[in-house]
């Protein structure tokens, strides 16, 4: 009975996958002429197997209820089965009722285990945020100790700074006060503007106020503040002096000339590529959902694909045909849209829906869509790239992708 399972099992993997890949699996006790070796193979390449630490795979042991089940577990994880022919999954089901309580148990156990790596991931993010916080907090801490460090330096250097020297004397304001004076007579002597004797004037008598309290006070802190009116007065006087001259520059220049204007050049604009209605195109295309299980890159899952179409046919839609062809595979797919192209700049969007035939499925022909973008770079030749999500039968959805460059005449 044991072997039996094994036979059968091994024999809804051969006919379920078909071809089995090239991979040569290391088991000592499977030899080559093994009459289970392409099952083997195959079934520990998917990861439905996986053979013992001491690189045996001892199929002549009994096989349990536990690891049947653990099989068809992980060949429902794979999804092959979407695309399984009928007899084949009914031949899958009636080996998995076999097992039917240690397969729900395993499920279990795959959620509870899923359950777990997800608390644990919650956990690892507290911890990392908290740790982040600490990091923060340090760095902080440091800085403000840093600027401590540097304020405790300044206050020692003014502490050890020379005192700053004595402000001037009252004979040096005496001479500076003396040199305002002559100045302001000059500016009285001057054919200045009409208010300039009144402010010469009243600039004479606030020297003279300045003088009597110099003569009277002599004191430091008095001295400082009348320096600083000084410089004031000496502001004030030098302002006067450029008006007297700029006041002489008037009279003696003629009015200014009105200049023409002058416009910049208008920047030229920048025609819309012509439209071209006609275009070929070559590249690549890939399926992304469902995820194949040698990943998206897989040699299996790449196609060359080319296109030729017609922008626009009859009231602003156009047609398009395409040829895909995988090389590992040898699997060869058709595919038509109705297509609708939005305008003939850098950038033009474009949508479409159709069908596509695919021989080697057991349902040829479904449902396909096109969403993209074409680049035109310069003159007929650009570049596309476009997701195509899919409808098949039974209401299951699936996405690829292309992108290559498109030849515009």
């Amino acid at each position: 009975m044991r072997k039996s399972r094994v036979t059968l099992l091994g024999f809804i993997l051969a006919v379920f996958f078909g071809t089995f890949a090239h991979a040569q699996t290391q088991f000592r006790d499977v030899p080559a002429g093994h009459w289970a070796r392409q099952a083997v193979e195959f079934a520990v390449q998917c990861g439905l197997i996986e053979g013992f630490p001491d690189g045996t795979f001892r199929g002549d042991q009994n096989l349990t209820r536990y690891q049947a089940a653990l099989i068809f577990f992980r060949l429902y994880q794979t999804n092959r089965l979407e695309n399984a022919q009928p007899e084949c999954r009914l031949a899958v089901e009636r080996g998995a009722q076999e097992v039917a309580p240690e397969l729900q148990q395993l499920q279990q156990r795959f959620e509870a285990l899923e359950r777990t790596t997800q608390d644990q991931a919650a956990q690892l993010a507290a911890l990392e945020a908290e740790v982040k916080r600490a990091i923060e907090t340090s760095q902080q801490a440091a800085a403000l100790e840093q600027r401590l460090v540097t304020l405790e330096q300044q206050v020692q250097r003014l502490a050890q700074a020379p005192a700053q020297p004595a402000g001037p004397t009252p004979a040096e304001l005496q001479a500076r006060i003396a040199a305002l004076e002559e100045q302001v007579q000059r500016l009285a002597q001057a054919p200045a503007a009409p208010t300039a004797p009144q402010e010469v004037a009243a600039l004479e008598r606030r020297i003279a106020a300045l003088e009597e309290q110099i003569r009277n006070r002599p004191d430091t802190a008095r001295v400082a503040a009348l320096e600083e009116q000084v410089r004031g007065l000496s502001n004030q006087v030098t302002t006067l002096q450029n008006q007297v001259n700029e006041l002489r520059q008037q009279t003696q220049q003629p009015a200014p000339q009105p200049q023409p204007e002058v416009r910049p050049p208008e920047a030229p604009t920048l025609a819309a590529p012509p439209a071209r209605n006609f275009y070929l195109g070559v590249g690549a295309a890939l399926g992304i959902v469902p995820q194949p299980s040698g990943g998206i890159f897989d040699s299996s899952n790449i196609n060359l694909t080319g296109m030729v179409g017609v922008r626009e046919a009859l009231l602003g839609f156009g047609l398009r045909a395409g040829l895909d062809y995988n090389l590992s595979t040898q699997a060869l797919g058709i595919e038509a849209y109705l297509m609708r192209h939005f305008g003939s700049e850098l950038v033009s969007p474009y949508l479409g829906v159709g069908a596509r035939f695919l021989p080697a499925l057991a349902d040829p022909i479904y449902g396909s869509a096109a969403v993209g973008l074409d680049i035109n770079l310069s003159g007929s030749l650009g570049l596309f790239v476009e997701g195509n999500p899919r409808f098949e039968s039974g209401g299951n959805f699936g996405l690829g992708a292309r992108a290559g460059l498109k030849l515009n005449f």
